[in-house]
């Protein structure tokens, strides 16, 4: 009985020292893989009705995003509409990296280009590093293709979560 109770103190302690604070994490994280090490994701969203232009970035080993809204404008722009910056969750910067990679971003065609006669579409310019590679792909509303769009919602709803 005695060598059991102190068994199992000395595991308590172990599991206690083992126990790491998600708080505590170093500020780049790596993976066995490599592939999401120094990952990043940028999306720009340009024109519509209402002429706006909307930049998200989100760095995979830091967890930092960047989301920022503003009308189109020349070199005097006013400040932005809506502006944040942030950090994601351990959990959700590994999933949004994850699912993107799922889609096969480095499959996509660089340029589906622009819908003809489509002025009020908003035109969108994504660009993805993964595993030290950079893949641009540019698109509207009307030639994006699937793939591309469940990349976009993902990294929208990624960061709309971030922000609450």
């Amino acid at each position: 009985m005695r060598r059991q109770l102190s068994s199992l103190i000395l595991l308590s302690v172990v599991a206690g020292c083992a126990h790491r604070d998600p708080s505590t994490s170093p500020a780049v994280r790596t993976d066995d893989f490599g592939v999401l090490n120094a990952a990043k994701i940028e999306l720009v969203e340009e024109g519509g009705i209402a002429a706006l232009m909307t930049d998200r970035v989100v760095r995979h080993d830091d967890r930092f995003f960047l989301h920022t809204q503003r009308h189109l404008c020349g070199p005097t722009c006013p400040p932005p509409l809506d502006s944040i910056t942030g950090t994601l969750s351990p959990a959700a910067a590994d999933s949004l990296f994850t699912l993107v990679w799922a889609q096969q971003p480095f499959s996509l065609d660089d340029d589906y280009g622009t819908s003809h006669g489509a002025a009020d579409m908003m035109e969108y310019t994504l660009r993805m590093t993964f595993d030290g590679t950079t893949k641009t792909v540019r698109a509207d509303d009307g030639t994006m293709p699937p793939r591309m769009r469940q990349i976009l919602d993902v990294l929208r709803g990624t960061i709309s979560a971030a922000r609450k």
